[in-house]
């Protein structure tokens, strides 16, 4: 019988041991992931083009990622059901002005914060932005809108099909549910258009995954 020599034995000793640390690393990955962050769906196309309908990923819920949003981020927001306010649903939109901030958006959608124009760079499609102020009666357009410190304002990146803080005015600190952390793939299930929601409750059972899309 004849023996490997000792250069391939120590090859293949070290081989095995590094793809069982790489399985063990895997493995706590997949752990951290199912149990640190919660599963989402979107639902609707108020958040186009940056997620459309039917796609999934994660969100953190967690204290300490709602503390640290900054603007752009792109959160999920409670809202009571005005049939049941015992009850809510989750939208998922960009947070654009913080608290104690005043905002102004131009009919072309441009964007003034605390009298300081700022870019929008996460909408590169000029049409987007140009249906910011198409509804009658919105916050915030062609006038000033001024946050209390315990009000955000949000909108939908697919600004002329969105129900959002421009309708609603400002929503509380204290509705932030969490903040979009990945997108990872897209459902082949048909689930309900119209605007952007976050869908918890479905099981996603055919899935097509992508090279994960970061929001961090």
């Amino acid at each position: 019988m004849h023996r490997l020599p000792t250069p391939i034995k120590k090859i293949i000793s070290i081989t095995s041991q590094l793809l069982f640390v790489v399985m063990i690393i895997l493995g706590a990955g997949i752990i951290f992931h199912n149990l640190y962050y919660a599963p989402i769906i979107i639902v609707g196309s108020s958040m186009e083009p940056t997620l459309r309908h039917n796609e999934f990923g994660i969100m953190d819920t967690q204290q300490r990622a709602i503390d640290n949003l900054k603007r752009f981020d792109i959160i999920i927001v409670k809202v009571p059901l005005l049939q049941n306010p015992d009850q809510f649903k989750l939208i998922i939109k960009r947070l654009i002005a913080l608290p104690s901030e005043t905002l102004r958006l131009s009919p072309e959608g441009a964007l003034t914060i605390n009298d300081e124009s700022i870019s929008q760079d996460f909408i590169p499609q000029e049409d987007y932005l140009e249906r910011t102020c198409d509804n009658a009666s919105n916050f915030g357009c062609q006038t000033d809108y001024t946050l209390n410190a315990e009000q955000i304002f949000v909108m939908g990146d697919n600004r002329g099909s969105s129900d959002d803080s421009r309708k609603n005015g400002a929503y509380a600190v204290s509705q932030i549910f969490g903040k979009l952390i990945a997108i990872e793939g897209f459902c082949s299930q048909q689930s309900s258009s119209g605007d952007a929601m976050v869908d918890l409750s479905s099981t996603c059972p055919n899935r097509t995954y992508i090279w994960p899309r970061l929001y961090v």
